[in-house]
C-alpha cells in the first residue's frame, strides 16, 4: 500500500509543481511522449537543435532521453544536454534524467 500512496503523493507534487521537462526524442515517439507529460500535469519542450539544448535543459526540472533511433544530429544534442545542469538542481547534477531504450537502427554504429 505504501507504493500506491507514493504514487498519488508523487502525481500530487508534480501537478503543484509543473515542472517542465525537456525531451530529446524521435520523431516516431515525439507526441505520445508531450501527451504523456501533459497528462501528469507537466509541461513537455521537444527541444533536439544543438543550439538551443543546453539553454533549454537550464530551465528545465527534467531531462528524457529516447536513444531509439539515434542519428548524429541527436547524438550532439543528447550529449550536450546531458552535461548541462537543470534549473531545479542549482548547479548540481541531481536533476531527474530518463533514458529510453527502444530498439537500434541496423546502420554503423556512430562514434560519440
Amino acid at each position: 500500500m505504501n507504493m500506491i500512496r507514493d504514487i498519488v503523493e508523487n502525481l500530487r507534487a508534480v501537478r503543484e509543481k509543473g515542472p517542465l521537462v525537456h525531451h530529446i526524442t524521435n520523431y516516431v515517439t515525439v507526441n505520445d511522449c508531450a501527451n504523456i507529460v501533459l497528462a501528469i500535469g507537466a509541461s513537455p519542450i521537444m527541444a533536439d537543435d544543438i543550439d538551443e539544448v543546453e539553454a533549454i535543459t537550464a530551465i528545465s526540472s527534467a531531462l528524457v532521453l529516447n536513444i531509439g533511433t539515434l542519428n548524429s544530429r541527436t547524438i550532439a544534442s543528447m550529449l550536450a544536454a546531458g552535461k548541462k545542469p537543470t534549473s531545479s538542481t542549482s548547479l548540481s547534477f541531481s536533476t531527474p534524467w530518463a533514458q529510453v531504450h527502444q530498439s537500434y537502427g541496423t546502420g554503423q554504429s556512430k562514434d560519440c
